[in-house]
């Protein structure tokens, strides 16, 4: 199937610094979350409130949806960027990996997207863009160092963030690839509909229950807004204008704003490697963003 022309604009510095807010956000809220209740039925909720309020935004916009051969590829990516991703991240933060340690994998999409559309397709990397890489597996190391100090956890509960990794990463790419011109907001209304019944298996046969309703109901608000209308769709925005190998290099600045905004709104300590890793993944933005070649295939 042919794909469609790929995106070339720039990312402003507005859509670049709310998308990496609200995505560094959600990790302690996913952290403060499955802490009250089990994993599967924080997504479950999450994405039946996502796509109701989804759906009514779309719904008063008035946008249109995929054209009819291109709906199965936005049913794909949204299963990838939405089920994969936050049904196996979830479950890793209840079973006993950091939030700092899952940002810190999770960070890595932008080397593994670029690994994917090497071995998927015809992509190559510019010199600026192997530097923007560069810079951004170092800011991501810097940042994540203490994290790396004191968790060790392996295993599953490793493996299962890996694969949110690459659920987030393929779903980036079959977004950027066959989706060209959908709204945002409807992908993002697609993939938390599609990925409900996913949801509701794995809430159905999971283990344990709600110790704090009240913090629960707060915190899946939080997330509504934050992830799903928030850092999701804004991560759709960019993979739309730039492309998902472009958009990727946000996540080199994740992990240290996560743990800047712990700093200013939980007093946790700021550690010069945070310093160091803003301004590594800063760096990293700032290359890409100066990079002028276009890929045929991102």
């Amino acid at each position: 199937m042919p794909t469609a022309p790929p995106p070339s604009k720039k990312l402003t510095p507005v859509l670049a610094v709310a998308t990496v807010l609200a995505y560094a956000t959600g990790y302690p809220l996913g952290s403060a979350s499955v802490a009250v209740m089990p994993p599967g039925l924080v997504i479950l909720l999450r994405f039946v409130a996502s796509a109701v309020v989804l759906w009514l935004i779309v719904a008063a916009l008035r946008l249109p949806m995929p054209p009819p051969g291109r709906l199965h590829n936005a049913v794909i990516a949204g299963l990838l960027i939405q089920g994969v991703q936050f049904l196996f991240l979830y479950w890793a933060l209840a079973n006993g990996v950091s939030a700092g340690l899952s940002s810190l994998i999770i960070a890595l999409n932008p080397v593994v997207t670029s690994m994917i559309l090497t071995i998927w397709t015809s992509h190559r990397e510019s010199p600026r863009g192997r530097v923007a890489l560069a810079l951004g597996a170092a800011a991501v190391v810097v940042a994540c160092t203490p994290m790396i100090l004191e968790d060790y956890s392996l295993g599953l509960p490793l493996l299962s963030v890996i694969i949110a990794l690459l659920g987030l990463s393929f779903g980036a790419i079959q977004q950027g690839r066959h989706l060209t011109g959908v709204h945002p907001l409807v992908i993002t209304a697609i993939g938390v509909t599609v990925s409900i019944p996913f949801a509701g298996v794995v809430a159905l046969f999971e283990p344990g229950n709600v110790t704090d309703w009240p913090r629960a109901l707060w915190l899946i608000a939080a997330m509504v807004v934050f992830s799903s209308i928030g850092a999701t769709t804004l991560y759709a925005t960019c993979v739309a204008r730039s492309g998902a190998r472009a958009a990727s290099i946000l996540f080199s600045v994740i992990p240290a704003t996560a743990s800047l905004l712990a700093w200013v709104g939980l007093g946790q300590d700021l550690s010069v490697f945070t310093v160091v890793g803003i301004v590594l993944g800063a760096s990293a933005c700032l290359v890409q963003a100066s990079d002028r070649s276009r890929a045929p295939s991102t």
